[in-house]
């Protein structure tokens, strides 16, 4: 694992104007693309879509049609010059995975702050030189993890960085997709290794080096078990990762068909958090995220045992990726340090990617 962190980013030496944060997108395929311009058109005091490029036409002609009534000003640019060209205050970058750090990088050399779809590209070397380019041009890059802003997830880190949970030792997390899209997923995701724990896992690796710092051993279970679809593509994995005194196991997985089973619990010695479903960006986003908190009452070895009860509680729902943008803006205007460190980010994609090696000797 990276002993050494990146540096973090190099505040703003001015603000930027007033108004609503210009924005162009570089890559447009991304699924969650659709979602960041959702938010964009539902908060137009706070943000612009300016304009955007991809290099597939058809990408651009599909994204045009589909956006024209949430954001009519938004055009597509003839290139990334074209784009960069357009007073922007900030990129996000939408594209294929293994596009984005290219994408991310036309951005940071024209001194435009990104915010990078998750995951961090393909390799460990790649995200890591983009850290490093973003730090000596003096631009905020942030990874868009849309779960980083739900309030059970906040809830979650908040408990466990209080120390109400005692001593963390314990962290289980799943994170299917629905066995109905099983092609599209073969499709999208077949050329990558780790297949669909490459896409998801992320998610719960972010929330696990949180709360428990840098993985001191990795172990995946990559597997291909669609019972009639043959090929290597895969569609059922499962992690074991040891933190400083915590195990954690984690699980994605292409062939779900129950709903409601997107699950994360985190146990301690004095207590533990489940959070029962993570929602969905695509699907419905229920108008509250309940988890569920259990913390003892007394100590162990106090003579009575350690008491204390289960309680639900039942927040207020955040829709996915506006907290992603808010964040982008707060530290892009110099209002705010950026929340997730750039070794913080660095940890998650190298330990994603260790997860989804062969183990060596494997042809």
């Amino acid at each position: 694992m990276t002993d050494t962190p990146s540096p973090a980013v190099t505040p703003r030496s001015s603000p930027l104007r007033s108004g609503p944060l210009r924005l162009g997108m570089l890559g447009l395929w991304h699924v969650h693309a659709a979602g960041m311009v959702r938010q964009i058109a539902l908060h137009p005091e706070e943000f612009q879509l300016v304009a955007g490029f991809d290099r597939e036409e058809s990408v651009c002609e599909t994204r045009l049609r589909e956006w024209r009534d949430l954001v009519p000003e938004f055009q597509i640019a003839r290139s990334p010059e074209d784009l960069f060209s357009r007073n922007l205050d900030g990129v996000l970058v939408e594209g294929r995975v293994d596009e984005n750090i290219a994408w991310a990088s036309l951005a940071i050399e024209r001194g435009l702050p990104v915010l990078l779809e998750k995951p961090a590209g393909t390799d460990v070397a790649g995200f890591a030189a983009l850290q490093q380019r973003a730090f000596a041009c003096g631009v905020h890059l942030q990874l868009a993890y849309l779960f980083r802003a739900m309030p059970a997830i906040r809830a979650m880190l908040r408990h466990a960085r209080a120390g109400d949970l005692g001593t963390l030792y314990r962290f289980h997390a799943r994170l299917p997709k629905e066995f109905s899209l099983y092609d599209e997923f073969e499709r999208d995701l077949g050329h990558y290794p780790g297949g669909i724990f490459f896409e998801m896992a992320g998610h719960l690796i972010d929330f696990l080096i949180r709360v428990a710092g840098q993985p001191t051993h990795v172990q995946g279970f990559l597997r291909h078990h669609h019972p009639q679809a043959g090929g290597a593509f895969v569609d059922n994995a499962v992690a074991v990762i040891h933190c400083p005194g915590l195990l954690a196991t984690i699980e994605a997985t292409a062939l779900e068909v129950l709903p409601g089973t997107r699950r994360i619990e985190l146990f301690g010695t004095r207590g533990g958090i489940v959070i029962p479903h993570l929602g969905s960006g695509h699907l419905g986003n229920f108008p509250r995220q309940p988890y569920e908190l259990f913390l003892a009452e007394s100590s162990p070895g106090a003579g009575d045992g350690t008491q204390g009860r289960w309680r639900q509680f039942e927040p207020e729902s955040v829709p996915l990726q506006i907290g992603d943008l808010r964040e982008f803006s707060a530290v892009v205007r110099g209002e705010k340090a950026p929340e997730y460190s750039p070794a913080h980010d660095l940890a998650v994609q190298e330990t994603l990617l260790s997860c989804c090696a062969p183990p060596a000797g494997t042809p």
